[in-house]
């Protein structure tokens, strides 16, 4: 009995120790000393120059925004790093991950902090050393959540010297984000209206600052020291929760691993002209939406229109549409594609040799997942046309709108190597993927458009023919 009562007792006693620690760490009411924070953010460029990047939308998508727009009702409590490196950790995984997860299934308020995730299970798996004190790259972190996921913080806790073993990954599988993609760079003009676009759209946004010793003294409103205008090469890993045009001056609220007791309970304000000098990069995470089966899940819209701004209309005839006049070649003319869901988009085009020639996305780093509520991409952009060749014939273009992440390069090969007319070689290569033709519906009211609801099914494809002199 003796030996009984001692085992029950130690049972306790870590149990103890355990649900202090998360206490301790998480929700932190007296954690900080006056000593210096830790940070931990490895701010080397090169890291950064293989990461996934946004579509550049169109100017309109980032100026018609509301004044001020949050998502921090579905933050949890500030946590506490501590003096470790781990800020990677908490600004992807507990912070970012969690208001995922909430914004996604609308938990309340007072639920978050039982949902929130662990940054110990990021961190101790992409640190760059053998202890605590050692930094961690941003890109790591994310690809991290992308391809493994996370654990909740009441599963694996806040330890960085715990192993992952191989149950923990197969419990984080479930919560791999979607996607991840940079907003802005080092070199980005005006990020903070990227940023906002972000946020208006309910979509967290972590970033690497470069963060001089004013930050630790940051109140309400960080006003960075006349002296803090350099290259200080001290990276923080933090999240953005807020923007407000008319809050000092137009400001971003920060939401950092430092507790609750530093700045105004764990949170702070930048002003967009400081946000533009310190952040160097900033990175948007993305989610799976979740779709109500009674609506339309894949829709979108293409605009084509000549230099001189006259609308080349398009008729559909059962199968795919066509221009309703031919054209010379050599006609200079706008391309915009747009979508009104969440959607990986991609778009190719063909001519008589069939050969085919990819045009969004514009290059392999860009992620085609477009995933706000409405998208609009002029390609090539704004301030240039496509061009007919000299071909006489016809020339095609494809678009599709997928709810997964396809091989694009794949499908083109398969198109190119398939006989027949252009769209029947597109119906062989994707028939067992694509949307029952019944579920969708086509039409052409300023512009070509659909909608459609995939059912079980995987894409849409809309088919263009120009015919041209």
């Amino acid at each position: 009995m003796e030996y009984l009562l001692e085992g029950i007792f130690t049972v306790i006693l870590r149990n103890l120790t355990i649900t202090f620690l998360l206490l301790l760490y998480c929700c932190n009411s007296n954690a900080q000393s006056n000593e210096e924070f830790g940070r931990g953010l490895i701010l080397n460029d090169p890291l950064f120059e293989s990461s996934p990047i946004s579509a550049p939308l169109m100017r309109g998508d980032y100026s018609n925004l509301p004044s001020a727009a949050s998502i921090k009702q579905y933050a949890p409590s500030p946590g506490y790093q501590g003096r470790y490196g781990t800020c990677t950790g908490w600004a992807t995984a507990y912070s970012g991950r969690t208001i995922l997860e909430a914004i996604k299934h609308r938990i309340k308020k007072e639920q978050i902090n039982d949902s929130a995730f662990s940054p110990s299970f990021v961190y101790n798996q992409i640190r760059s050393g053998s202890d605590c004190s050692t930094g961690a790259s941003l890109i790591e972190a994310l690809n991290c959540l992308r391809n493994n996921g996370d654990m909740k913080l009441k599963d694996f806790g806040y330890d960085c010297t715990k192993d992952v073993t191989e149950e923990d990954r197969q419990k984080a599988i479930p919560y791999r984000i979607l996607e991840y993609r940079e907003i802005a760079n080092r070199n980005t003009q005006y990020k903070h209206k990227y940023l906002k676009k972000s946020l208006a759209e309910s979509k967290p946004v972590v970033l690497a600052i470069d963060c001089p010793n004013s930050f630790n003294r940051a109140k309400e409103l960080w006003i960075p020291d006349s002296s803090d205008y350099k290259e200080w090469g001290r990276g923080h890993a933090i999240a953005a929760v807020s923007y407000d045009d008319n809050k000092f001056g137009g400001a971003i609220e920060l939401m950092n691993s430092w507790g609750s007791q530093w700045a105004n309970k764990g949170f702070t304000w930048i002003r967009y002209k400081d946000f533009d000098y310190f952040c160097k990069f900033a990175f948007e995470m993305i989610d799976q939406a979740k779709n109500d089966a009674s609506i339309p899940d894949l829709s979108g819209s293409l605009i084509f229109k000549e230099s001189n701004g006259k609308e080349m209309k398009a008729k559909f005839n059962g199968n795919y549409f066509v221009m309703e006049k031919p054209y010379a070649s050599n006609t200079l003319f706008e391309l915009r594609i747009s979508n009104n869901e969440p959607a990986y988009v991609y778009a190719f085009s063909s001519d008589i040799t069939n050969k085919t020639y990819k045009i969004f996305p514009f290059n392999d780093r860009m992620v085609a997942y477009l995933p706000y509520r409405q998208n609009n991409i002029a390609i090539p952009d704004e301030e240039n046309f496509n061009m007919l060749d000299t071909v006489k014939g016809s020339s095609y273009y494809c678009f599709i709108y997928s709810k997964k992440n396809l091989n694009i390069d794949s499908i083109m090969t398969a198109v190119e190597s398939t006989i027949g007319p252009f769209n029947e070689r597109i119906m062989k290569v994707l028939s067992d993927i694509m949307v029952n033709k019944n579920d969708i519906d086509f039409g052409y009211k300023d512009g070509i458009n659909f909608n459609a609801k995939s059912n079980g099914k995987v894409l849409v494809p809309v088919i263009i023919e120009i015919r041209h002199l």
